[in-house]
């Protein structure tokens, strides 16, 4: 049949716009196959387990489907989402998926996300799937953390501590610390770190970090080395902030570094480790342990005025919460962790800690309110040097797990062996402190 010209006009002006859909539809298409994918160059983290829930922490970073970005400290972050499922081990028809959580650009990339409803003392399973944009799967990591048992329950545990830990004492330059590496060989059911994860005014591997976007480049690298990442992906994590971690050495409330604020410090830290609502919280781990973990930093007096009644380190309200849970366990060992000594002895110079002089009234406080309380130990950190001591005055013990690595205790002098204190004494040891709890013949 022949068509007539304004016919022949129609069908023409169809195949063009058949032909321009079709051109569109492409052209999308090589976008989206184009469109970088988001992935987890500082891994993932699962932190504040309690029996019933957890977090995950992320962050999205900039990938090519093809080619990872090979110099880390790059890591620039994307948005995104997150996409988290997970179910008790051995369990997958149990498996809960959550709905994608997209990552917050002015926290750089990152979120965290709640997980609930868990069954207590169950090893669970997450996969954390990071998405872009449009859509598109980027990594999928697949992260193992233990719930707590219940406070009426008998378990075994294994748990690990460390402090102070610096990218210029890295044990390899890819791998990051070799600590984290041996302490998955205990299989710990939860991991502390009390403080100094990382030095704003430190160390050579940056010029020192006196921007929020420079502090972050630290936190990215950190996390980033094989060691240090792949561990988070098998050990739930508490953590605590100390002084390197929230501005500079030995400061306090008001002050500043560089262009960094102290709000922004607080803020930083919150940003880049699993959070809950206060910085410092009780654990219950079964019908043996509970561990306190306390904040030195957000409440404290400056170290510089007079000492007395009125000078603190943990602030009224964190001290009368301290006295007044601890009173109240009835667990059979309880742990408190501070980011820095309560009965020392210290290195002399120092001004910053309840060892020191100048918070003598508040460190013998707590010195004498810990020493009364049965099977009571003071875990802490800070210190360059590992030691176990015990106050000769209470009998309080002590014990400091040391920096992560030999090192790491180089740097910042140490004090010496003083036989009235100490129980064990190393000097110029770094590594961790493991923490083991049982029963014999399940008495």
């Amino acid at each position: 049949m022949r068509r007539t010209p304004v016919a022949t006009v129609l069908y023409l002006m169809q195949m063009k716009t058949l032909l321009s859909c079709w051109l569109f539809l492409n052209t999308l298409t090589l976008l989206v196959a184009n469109e970088p994918v988001p992935s987890f160059a500082s891994g993932i983290k699962t932190g504040e387990v309690s029996q019933n829930t957890a977090i995950i922490w992320s962050r999205l970073t900039v990938n090519s489907p093809n080619k990872p970005i090979l110099n880390k400290r790059s890591t620039i972050g994307m948005p995104g989402s997150v996409l988290v499922r997970y179910w008790p081990e051995g369990a997958q028809q149990e498996m809960i998926e959550l709905q994608p959580i997209a990552v917050d650009k002015q926290k750089d990339f990152t979120c965290q996300i709640m997980l609930s409803d868990l069954k207590s003392n169950t090893q669970y399973t997450a996969t954390v799937i990071a998405l872009s944009e449009s859509g598109l799967k980027g990594q999928e990591l697949t992260a193992k953390f233990k719930t707590a048992p219940n406070p009426d329950q008998i378990a075994d545990i294994e748990a690990v501590v460390v402090t102070c830990q610096g990218h210029q004492t890295i044990d390899d330059p890819d791998k990051g610390h070799w600590a984290y590496s041996h302490m998955l060989t205990h299989q710990p059911d939860f991991f502390i770190h009390t403080g100094d994860v990382v030095y704003y005014d430190k160390g050579k591997a940056f010029p020192l970090s006196k921007t929020v976007s420079a502090a972050r480049q630290r936190w990215n690298l950190m996390f980033s080395y094989d060691w240090n990442r792949d561990f988070h992906s098998e050990v739930s994590s508490y953590f605590m902030k100390d002084d390197h971690d929230t501005l500079k050495d030995d400061c306090w409330p008001g002050q500043s570094y560089g262009k960094i604020t102290w709000e922004d410090g607080l803020s930083l830290f919150k940003e880049q480790t699993p959070q809950g609502p206060l910085p410092y919280r009780r654990v219950r781990w079964g019908k043996d342990l509970e561990f306190w973990l306390i904040e030195g930093r957000d409440y404290r007096s400056p170290n510089n005025i007079p000492d007395g009644p009125e000078k603190t380190i943990l602030g009224e309200k964190q001290k009368a919460w301290l006295m007044k849970t601890l009173t109240e366990s009835d667990a059979t060992f309880k742990l408190v962790v501070f980011p820095s000594p309560v009965v020392g002895p210290d290195k002399k110079g120092k001004t910053d800690n309840h060892s020191n002089s100048n918070f003598t009234h508040e460190g013998n406080e707590l010195r004498n309110f810990l020493s009364q309380l049965s099977n009571t130990f003071v875990v802490c950190g800070d210190r360059h040097w590992q030691y176990a001591s015990k106050d000769p005055v209470t009998g309080l013990i002590e014990i400091c797990s040391g920096p992560i690595n030999n090192e790491h205790a180089k740097i910042g002098g140490s004090a010496h062996v003083n036989k009235k204190y100490h129980l064990y004494y190393g000097r110029g040891k770094g590594g961790y402190l493991r923490i083991a709890v049982t029963r014999i013949d399940n008495v």
